[in-house]
């Protein structure tokens, strides 16, 4: 990074609305309101609370699944594209020499992307496809040995060549420009920055859309280390306020 960089950043001034102690209002509020609710309910109502996340899980299944999936495949498409461009070749950061070595590189994203969603669920997701469901695009029944072809194609889908499209061709190209270029913050907002521009950096606006992040990374619905959470935690808290209904979850406590 140039020096007129790093001074440039280092004199910004903090965005509207932050609490040098709490941060953003907006993002504190809403995330940990959610959080605090879903807790509440859960000890008032278990089973009220997983019916509502298995609901949830089934229609976002049924009415985004194919979007999702099309949306993975377009963004590999597209992180390809740009590497065999002559944008491929472009230094990104602003940076005269890359601050740490390509081992250490790797060595980040393994310790963090695999060591969440690729040790617990790119190793679960094939079982549960083998055993419990078959994917919806094939047809064979499950735990027969054609079953084992379909579900090892959708977790390479998954966790394949596809997710690190997601997280170096989407995610990392546009956080280092609007970072280390523009100046701005390494928030989720900054992600919709080359969208929205200014607007998405204060207010409200930004507020949701980091505030959704931190939710969907606290709660994820069944995807990721936390994948049983939604239902696992509901059932713990009741047991561990002394409740008969969920006596065989004690040992969560």
């Amino acid at each position: 990074m140039s020096k007129e960089q790093t001074a440039r950043m280092k004199q910004a001034p903090p965005q509207a609305g932050m609490n040098a102690t709490l941060g953003d209002p907006w993002v504190l509020g809403i995330s940990a309101g959610f959080i605090l609710l879903f807790i509440g309910l859960s000890i008032a109502d278990v089973d009220m609370v997983s019916g509502m996340v298995g609901d949830a899980f089934a229609w976002t299944a049924k009415y985004l699944g194919s979007y999702f999936q099309l949306l993975l495949l377009l963004t590999f498409v597209i992180a390809i594209a740009v590497a065999i461009s002559p944008a491929g070749g472009a230094v990104m950061g602003d940076l005269d020499q890359p601050e740490i070595s390509t081992f250490r590189w790797i060595a980040i994203i393994m310790c963090t992307l695999l060591a969440g969603g690729g040790v617990f669920f790119a190793a679960g997701e094939p079982v549960y496809h083998f055993i419990a469901q078959t994917p919806p695009a094939f047809d064979a029944e499950t735990g027969t040995a054609e079953a084992i072809q379909g579900a090892l194609a959708q977790s390479f889908m998954h966790w394949g060549f596809l997710a690190w499209a997601v997280l170096g061709g989407l995610t990392s190209l546009v956080l280092v420009h609007a970072h280390y270029v523009k100046g701005q913050p390494l928030q989720p907002r900054t992600l919709l920055y080359p969208v929205f521009g200014e607007r998405v950096m204060h207010g409200a606006i930004g507020g949701t859309i980091d505030a959704v992040c931190v939710i969907s990374v606290v709660a994820p619905g069944r995807s990721g280390l936390s994948a049983f959470w939604p239902r696992r935690w509901p059932m713990a808290a009741v047991s561990c306020s002394g409740s008969p209904r969920a006596t065989a979850h004690s040992s969560l406590c």
